[in-house]
């Protein structure tokens, strides 16, 4: 009988998931979508496998009160503490086993897959699948991008994507993030420094989008300081604000957001991947920054799965403390919501790479150039 449920158990969880992620899965992919959300999953549990250790800690952590019970004394009491040390205990045995199922299934599973649950695993990756769907802070999806969110996450292959990108190239998720062809990367690098820009305002001052840069002066000694980086008379960084890490000094950050998988970074571990990226950005403007705007620079570097480098860790954990001791909040409580903010706004300007128009524009309309407002033929097609 304990068979028989176990893999009714298995049939109907197998029919369950697809039904959610619009696809369906092998046993394989069943047992990483179980997974901890944490540990790169979605935290949907195959009953026939968690089943039993459940009831022994249910069993474990009631042992006290079932002591109790079975005396009918009175005169005993069951102490708050020792439940609450059981379910810790409890706790900490669950997750020593999941880590080593999580270690055994990256055994099993092909590059791909091992590379995607990696990036799952960053911290504030997940937290567009933990946190409730409020529309009021755009924290909703619809059907479609749930879906394809879930097939980004594991990088699997999206349902009715085009076959071919409007470049001519051959059109998948790696090429649809990192294609410029319609405006989708500078609209989703242009979506975080605007998010980051109204964190700031929560608790700086001057805060400003794109500011100019002052021009180097190339009679002084700055021209040394600055010769490998960007001396550009029109530089401009993405944002800056004045009180991040002290009351007056100004801070500049500049964005980027790059993808894991594509070309030029698949071959590299994700630690490689942001400190290239935070050394390119250094080079570029931090001298500069210190030595002619005499404040401090911050490189932002993100993954297109919601991964943050460190520096950028650093940054938005110092916003975040900020904010907790403007708002008399928790800090735990506020970092989660920054983190839960700016995955958002990553995630929905990745979606809209991934399925939005590419195509040559077709003119049917007179271009604005040529037409005459007043409606006042031109002297050349005048009527005599």
């Amino acid at each position: 009988m304990c068979c028989y449920w176990n893999r009714r158990s298995l049939v109907e969880s197998m029919h369950t998931v697809p039904a959610i992620i619009g696809r369906e899965i092998s046993e394989l992919e069943r047992e990483v979508v179980a997974l901890p959300v944490r540990l790169g999953g979605l935290g949907i549990l195959m009953p026939n496998k968690e089943s039993d250790h459940e009831y022994r800690a249910s069993r474990q952590i009631t042992s006290n009160l079932k002591d109790i019970i079975m005396s009918q004394k009175l005169e005993d009491t069951c102490s708050r503490r020792i439940i609450d040390d059981a379910k810790r205990h409890m706790k900490m045995l669950k997750g020593n086993r999941l880590k080593l199922v999580y270690h055994q299934l990256l055994r099993k599973l092909d590059a791909s897959t091992t590379r995607a649950l990696e990036l799952a695993k960053e911290k504030g990756v997940s937290s567009w699948l933990t946190t409730l769907p409020l529309d009021w802070l755009g924290y909703t999806l619809n059907r479609q991008e749930f879906r394809d969110s879930i097939a980004l996450r594991y990088n699997w292959k999206i349902k009715n994507l085009s076959a071919y990108c409007g470049c001519g190239e051959e059109n998948n998720i790696d090429h649809s993030l990192s294609c410029k062809k319609g405006g989708y990367v500078i609209m989703r690098h242009n979506n975080i420094r605007d998010t980051t820009a109204r964190l700031l305002e929560e608790v700086c001052h001057d805060v400003q989008i794109e500011p100019k840069l002052m021009p180097v002066v190339t009679e002084s000694e700055e021209v040394y300081d600055v010769a490998r980086g960007n001396i550009a008379e029109n530089a401009r960084l993405d944002v800056a604000a004045r009180g991040v890490w002290s009351s007056f000094d100004r801070s500049f950050v500049d964005i980027r957001v790059t993808h894991p998988n594509c070309l030029s970074n698949v071959d590299k571990t994700l630690r490689e991947i942001y400190e290239r990226n935070e050394k390119e950005k250094k080079d570029s403007y931090e001298s500069r920054v210190i030595h002619t705007e005499r404040g401090n620079f911050t490189p932002l570097v993100f993954s297109t799965s919601g991964g943050m480098a460190p520096e950028c860790t650093k940054f938005f954990n110092r916003v975040a403390l900020k904010i907790a001791d403007k708002k008399g909040e928790r800090y735990q409580q506020v970092i989660a919501y920054v983190r839960t903010r700016l995955r958002f706004a990553m995630l929905k300007s990745t979606l809209i790479a991934l399925r939005g128009y590419r195509g040559m524009q077709v003119d049917r309309e007179t271009p604005l150039h040529s037409l005459n407002f007043n409606l006042i033929p031109s002297s050349k097609y005048s009527i005599i």
